[in-house]
């Protein structure tokens, strides 16, 4: 196994930012060593889930920069929202707009015209933020949206759903909440945040990850299905079909390219992480293979195609215009009683 380097690849800068709100945020900056303000051209927004405070993120950040090296030009930027952590404000005040605003106008400021993305949403009408342990210092951050229960209609089962990595935005939020009125229960997260917590200290394997997700599932009280955006694809494939309490997957566009993160995955074995082997394990659990035309590509679609023939029934094969929540709804009626 690779050992995590102990020479830091970055320097760090406690400071604050102030709202136009007049609110004290408290902040971390993440640089490369060698950096000037002049040589970012971008910058990596890690955004707390309320009411979380800005250190169950940090291992991430650092994981991050520390992978890209000390010439790098991406710093990363951690912060308390308002009413949390060493921010100051009233725990009422979700006024989280207000702290975006003031994260541009100082990332404007500091270092000119540069990339400012946004990691993350900082709350949700639906969706409540949990903490789950799996071993120590390693835990999964999904968000619960409770199912909406409507008298007479039959329950449904819950579901995993994974936002593409480091992007769990207003769209999945939007897609976790329709799920949820549906009357599913539904998990949400981005893989990521759990995946940088879980290789800081040695890089990840399979055996691993199944060990990992075994564990998580033991906090849902039924088997789960698992939604997965392009990138998590590749990894509800292989957790699917290692990890019994699955009970099936929607794989949406690019899969295999998960696993290329050398900082998080070991490239001891070339083929340990290949999905061709591991994919017919799914089986008999029902298996959805969907691509996307709108901003969709061929590559993707030929290598769903492969998965697909490489997989066992029950499966699927589908293209849609785009993820929706109606399209997602069609494929649960498939993948609850697939034929």
């Amino acid at each position: 196994m690779e050992p995590i380097t102990l020479d830091p690849n970055y320097s760090e800068e406690n400071f604050g930012i102030l709202t136009d709100d007049d609110v004290y945020l408290d902040c971390l900056l993440l640089r490369p060593k060698n950096s000037q303000d002049q040589t970012i051209k971008a910058l990596r927004v890690w955004v707390p889930r309320h009411p979380l405070a800005k250190s169950t993120l940090i291992t991430c950040a650092r994981q991050e920069i520390n992978a890209l090296g000390k010439d790098a030009s991406v710093a990363h930027l951690l912060f308390d929202l308002r009413g949390t952590g060493e921010s100051e404000g009233s725990p009422r005040d979700r006024n989280f707009a207000q702290d975006i605003s003031g994260i541009k106008a100082w990332a404007q400021e500091r270092f000119g015209n540069i990339t400012v993305v946004f990691l993350g949403i900082p709350d949700s009408k639906v969706g409540r933020v949990n903490l789950s342990p799996l071993r120590p210092g390693v835990t999964v951050e999904n968000y619960y949206y409770p199912a909406t229960v409507v008298e007479g209609e039959p329950s449904h089962p819950p579901i995993i759903y994974l936002s593409t990595f480091g992007h769990f935005g207003i769209v999945d939020d939007a897609l976790c909440t329709a799920l949820s009125r549906a009357g599913y229960p539904v998990y949400g997260l981005d893989p990521l945040r759990y995946l940088l917590h879980a290789s800081s200290r040695e890089r990840l394997t399979p055996p691993i990850l199944w060990s990992d997700w075994r564990a998580f599932l033991r906090f849902i009280e039924e088997p789960a299905f698992v939604i997965a955006q392009p990138v998590s694809a590749g990894l509800a494939i292989l957790l699917t079909a290692n990890v019994d309490r699955i009970r099936g997957l929607i794989a949406i566009g690019r899969a295999q390219v998960a696993f290329r993160p050398w900082h998080i995955f070991s490239q001891d074995n070339p083929y340990a992480f290949m999905l061709a082997r591991h994919v017919y394990n799914i089986a008999p659990r029902p298996a959805l293979f969907v691509t996307v035309e709108r901003g969709g590509r061929a590559e993707d679609a030929e290598e769903l195609s492969i998965l697909y023939q490489t997989a066992s029934e029950p499966r699927k094969l589908v293209r849609v215009p785009q993820i929706d929540p109606s399209a997602l709804l069609k494929m649960m009626v498939w993948l609850e009683n697939p034929q």
